[in-house]
């Protein structure tokens, strides 16, 4: 079994990086939940249930366009759950399916009952025996309408799963396509005292939950024309009062409903509701040629969100994607190789070979956020109206530049280990913090034992991570605080604080980072396992990127290892279970579009006036508006420090397109060029479906969009010259001139005051990079000084370009190899900037012991 679950896996991942080098359709998918787009675009659905249940409507916020996304199920006209510590009666059991019955699926066909292994109910809120699993064998209690299935050699019973692959399991409650750690099942969906209930579920694709295979190319009704893949299912199954054989639930011996949903009788009573996903796989002409690109995070969920329009309309190219950090983008910038890299920051002089004129066009506006899922657990002293709201989503949080570095420096206790001497005295997370509680009054009389003390934060280096360090360095008061100064002393200290001070493994911490550093050597001892220590990051682990770490909080899941395992060989810690719906509290550094995808709540962020603000359409505008030309003058660089911006986010991120336009053929050129045309048009339209722009992305304003479509036609026009034979005006530079400020107006999407923007930012000198590089060691060198537009004849020019036929083989499997270089050098590169922080501060821990 586990032989075939994991070669099933193998060919998931084979699949899944062809398509990420290929077509991306498994990159981002980039469909939020419930915000952008018009109703209509997300197509959401309310059922009614029938007899008892007339009263409960379920709705589901978005059945079209699905992806593997966090969507909102919310139910109004339900009976109160029993019990607010447990759930003995009256709550929804929620599951994802697939089936090609118009009418809806059979259980078998249902993702339901991994949960199982963890035992019944919800962390300490206890529910019945089967509740939670397949099991059809209770004992005392029969269903009358259950036609049984063959017992299995224990004498036990269970509803099998058949697969989209065919392939059965008879017994059991996991299987070789889910269990406990990948299930998305909502076993328990608890409805408020007033009737009301609501849950974020996530839809799972066919590389998620391969034994659904949701979303599969080629398996969409074909009268839906080929657009979508394969249809699933959402099922609610309301449970009441009464057993499978009519009896009350007050009558069963442990008081609570025992059987399970699968039952025929139970399963009469669901709900369901179609969802409509994405195709996974080839949604681009098959045999057509590939302009490859590759870039940071920031701009995965647009570029998978437009590469299936890229590929249907205009020139027809196709466009693929690799995700790579920000140092390697810059380093194949200068290799030339993809012909289109995605940045924050500009290269450095010395990253590009000499007379190379790079050219910069904004094609994205979004930010870094931290986002949380947050449900209410009251504390054992907290007041009634408090308790009542015991599991309930809370959907405010403000955090402040100290408090953020608290949490990236393993300063509470909840973050680290409550055994590590460098955070003895420090309060245990968030809820404990008393300068949090004075800025959120609402978390007053929660207690979060165990959680909240850190973030999920991504391994991989960014830019994005820099502008959250700079934007930590610029608050007096959190600089002071990692400085070493107490936060109730000092200057910025209030007496009202607890007196926390800064993890000493992170005093006078050099800022900024591009990097999230875990620099606390602690590991716990065991006596029965001295070789086997439990260390904070079996605790408070990495995750590989943005889109991890959203994912994870979304499911509740800390990915922690904690749990010895001496049955294992070699024995060894095991990853936890997530977090117990109602019971769950998660934060994550993450990009705003991948949070909102995964139902993520991105939090206020106090910016240098003062002010706390969200990462709304507003706010990024506001933010991209404080934003100054840097050391390249036409890159516009974050401001975070600006006191003046007070409408700004602070964490405001400007994802750049650049290509040196000499190193391309013309047809790359022209193709690259459309790329960039569709990003600045069709692609600034907010919504759900192909083509269109994600939810956590603010359309770029008229100034921008203008400067990319000038750069675009700038890139196409020098395709293929040599710098002194293009169309320029000058041996360098590009089109347009710096920008100063000016203010972005966020209802016409224009930016008012400063200068035009400038499209190039030219740099000469130094040797060639290639591979992953190091970060530059300063800013980027100013570039060589630009030039004026390109002339109305080379812009007809560049539109009239005719694509001469791809080269195919070699030069392809080039391109491929070369692709695949860059990806294991992205995963490598990384690896020795997380490592020697820990081995240094192990090192000075050891000195400190001999007395050196």
């Amino acid at each position: 079994m586990k032989i075939a679950r994991a070669r099933r896996a193998l060919s998931l991942l084979v699949v899944a990086l062809c398509c990420a080098l290929g077509s991306g359709a498994l990159i981002g998918g980039a469909v939020p939940a419930d915000a952008a787009g018009t109703p209509a675009d997300r197509s959401p659905v309310t059922v009614s249930g029938t007899g008892d249940l007339a009263d409960l409507k379920v709705t589901v916020a978005q059945t079209r366009h699905l992806v593997n996304e966090v969507v909102k199920v919310s139910w109004t006209g339900g009976a109160p759950t029993r019990s607010d510590t447990s759930y003995a009666a009256d709550y929804l059991q929620i599951m994802q399916c697939w089936g090609d019955d118009p009418s809806g699926p059979d259980p078998e066909q249902c993702q339901f009952g991994g949960s199982a292994a963890l035992g019944p109910g919800a962390g300490n809120q206890a529910a019945g025996a089967y509740t939670n699993g397949r099991q059809l064998s209770y004992g005392g209690l029969s269903d009358p309408k259950q036609e049984m299935p063959p017992p299995s050699h224990t004498g036990i019973s269970y509803v099998a799963f058949h697969s989209v692959t065919g392939q059965i399991t008879r017994t059991g409650n996991s299987n070789d396509f889910f269990d406990s750690n990948t299930t998305n099942e909502v076993p328990y969906a608890r409805t408020n005292p007033d009737g009301t209930g609501e849950v974020y579920f996530e839809a799972q694709t066919a590389v998620e939950a391969p034994g659904l295979g949701c979303g599969e190319a080629g398996a969409g009704d074909k009268a839906r024309g080929g657009t979508e893949g394969r249809l699933c299912w959402l099922v609610v199954v309301p449970r009441g009062t009464t057993e499978v054989d009519g009896s009350a639930y007050t009558a069963r011996p442990s008081g609570f409903l025992e059987s399970s949903p699968l039952s025929a009788t139970n399963w009469e009573r669901r709900l369901v509701v179609p969802l409509y996903f994405e195709p996974i796989g080839q949604f681009c002409p098959i045999g057509a040629d590939e302009r490859p690109t590759l870039g940071n995070e920031m701009i995965a969920e647009a570029v998978s969100r437009w590469q299936p329009a890229l590929c249907r309309t205009g020139g027809r190219s196709i466009f693929g994607y690799a995700q790579v950090t920000d140092d390697t983008a810059r380093a194949k910038l200068g290799s030339g190789t993809p012909g289109l890299v995605f940045l924050g920051r500009p290269a450095a002089a010395d990253q590009l070979p000499a007379g190379a004129e790079p050219v910069y066009a904004p094609v994205a506006l979004s930010g870094l956020t931290i986002g949380f899922l947050i449900e209410s657990q009251s504390s054992f002293s907290a007041p009634e109206d408090v308790r009542a709201r015991d599991g309930r989503r809370l959907t405010g949080l403000k955090l402040n530049q100290r408090l953020v570095a608290k949490l990236l420096t393993e300063s509470y206790r909840d973050g680290n280990s409550r055994f590590a001497p460098s955070v003895e005295n420090n309060p245990f997370n968030l809820g404990h913090d008393p300068e949090f509680v004075a800025l959120n009054p609402e978390y007053a009389d929660l207690d979060f034992g165990g959680k909240l003390g850190d973030a999920l934060v991504p391994e991989a280096l960014a830019d994005t991570a820099r502008l959250l360090w700079s934007w930590v360095d610029a608050d007096p008061a959190a600089r002071e605080f990692l400085d070493g100064t107490p936060d109730d002393e000092g200057r910025y200290g209030d007496s009202g604080n607890s007196g926390m001070k800064v993890n000493p493994h992170y005093r006078e911490l050099d800022l900024p980072l591009d990097h999230f550093p875990k620099s606390d050597p602690f590991c716990q001892q065991f006596d029965d396992r001295p070789d086997n220590p439990l260390c904070v990051q079996d605790k408070h682990p990495y995750t590989s990127d943005m889109h991890g770490a959203a994912r994870a909080a979304g499911r509740g899941d800390p990915l922690s290892r904690t749990t010895w395992d001496s049955t294992t060989n070699p024995p060894a810690y095991k990853k936890d279970p997530a977090q117990p719906a109602g019971q769950r509290a998660m934060l994550a550094v993450a990009d705003t579009a991948t949070a909102l995808r995964f139902g993520l709540i991105p939090a206020e962020l106090r910016n240098a006036a003062g002010k706390y603000v969200a990462p709304s359409t507003a706010g990024l505008l506001a933010g991209q508006a404080a934003m100054k030309p840097g050391a390249v003058k036409d890159v516009l660089e974050p401001a975070p420090g600006d006191r003046a911006a007070k409408a700004a986010y602070p964490l405001a991120s400007l994802v750049y397109g650049a290509t040196v336009p000499a190193g391309l053929t013309k047809a790359e050129g022209k193709d690259y060029a459309e790329f960039l045309t569709y990003a600045a048009g069709a692609g600034q339209q907010p919504g759900v479906a192909a083509g269109t722009l994600p939810d956590g992305y603010a359309p770029l304003p008229k100034a921008l969009r203008d400067r990319t479509v000038q750069a675009a036609a700038t890139i196409a026009a020098r395709a293929g010259k040599a710098p002194a034979d293009a169309d320029s005006g000058s041996g360098t530079g590009g089109a347009g001139a710096a920008a100063g400020g000016g203010v972005a107006d966020p209802g016409s999407g224009t930016a008012d005051g400063g200068a035009s923007l400038g499209v190039t930012g030219g740099a000469a000198g130094g040797a060639g990079a290639d591979g992953a590089g190091a970060a530059p060691s300063g800013s980027p060198k100013p570039g060589a000084s630009t030039s004026a537009p390109p002339s109305k004849a080379a812009a007809a020019e560049a539109e009239a370009a005719l694509t001469p036929p791809w080269v195919l083989g070699a030069v392809r499997n080039v391109v491929l190899i070369v692709l695949v270089a860059g990806l294991a050098a992205a995963v490598a590169g990384p690896l020795l900037p997380r490592v020697a922080p820990v081995v240094a501060a192990r090192l000075r821990a050891l000195r400190r012991e001999d007395g050196t």
